[in-house]
């Protein structure tokens, strides 16, 4: 039986992506990868399409990468085919990151390694209770190449990053809570609800706006100051010639839900 790595659901302005692979803990085959790409340009292609929810099936989020394979690779003289599966997963996870429809992980289990560096690529974060996440690399002689050097420290204090990294560690999502890396914490069997309600109360907003503030919340930490104030200008000065803008204003006058067309 063929195994179908990842699922897409699209339904409204919700899009839902679960990685099925429980048997292996949703680890990151170049299969799944391949999948996830496809589905993210499905996704941005998609007009209709205003929210992204990530979850995976059973008892984890994502184990990282497929250890299996990176070893039958290897051990068949083949280091460049490796090479080749993380620079993918590395471009996918970036995609990801900069998608203009924002993407909330549902976090149902594990989140290790690439499982975490797909998290961080993730624009906010619902974990269920018991959960736990970390890097984890070290432990089996691998290095991070889906994000996890680039974006845990920026997430994180520098020493904080340091050991998680060195120490390979998962810790439960109530500490990564604490650093403001996961959003909101639910019991498990409200986590696809509490999911759905964040991409529900989303998608009822401008997606020029939302795409905008994620753009500019992304760019923002990585320029300067003035850099980003500039920015923002800008970005204000180009949204006043749009539709959806006047229609809030409308909207707000006439004590009315605004309807935005996205034009």
């Amino acid at each position: 039986m063929t195994e179908t790595p990842l699922l897409l659901d699209i339904e409204g302005p919700v899009a839902r992506i679960t990685l099925n692979r429980p048997d292996k803990l949703n680890a990151l085959s170049a299969a799944l990868v391949e999948a996830l790409r496809q589905a993210l340009d499905r996704i941005e292609a998609d007009p209709g399409c205003r929210v992204v929810v990530i979850t995976g099936t059973g008892r984890a989020f994502c184990a990282g990468g497929d250890l299996t394979e990176f070893r039958s690779h290897l051990e068949a003289g083949h280091p460049d085919e490796l090479e080749r599966f993380v620079r993918g997963v590395s471009a996918t996870f970036s995609r990801l990151e900069t998608l203009s429809k924002p993407v909330i992980a549902a976090v149902n289990g594990v989140a290790v390694a690439g499982g975490l560096e797909l998290v961080l690529a993730c624009d906010l974060v619902i974990a269920a209770e018991g959960s736990t996440m970390g890097d984890g690399h070290v432990r089996y002689g691998v290095l991070p190449g889906g994000g996890a050097a680039a974006r845990l420290p920026r997430k994180v204090p520098q020493n904080v990053a340091a050991e998680l990294f060195l120490m390979a560690e998962s810790k439960p999502v109530e500490w990564w809570q604490s650093f403001g890396v996961v959003n909101r914490i639910v019991p498990h069997a409200d986590l696809a609800a509490a999911a759905s309600n964040w991409a529900e109360t989303i998608a009822k907003f401008s997606p020029l706006a939302v795409a905008d503030m994620k753009r500019m919340t992304l760019s923002a930490k990585d320029t300067t100051r003035d850099a980003a104030l500039a920015q923002e200008l800008e970005v204000f000065a180009t949204h006043t010639k749009r539709a959806d803008f006047l229609e809030g204003l409308r909207a707000f006058a006439e004590r009315r839900p605004p309807i935005y067309r996205g034009h």
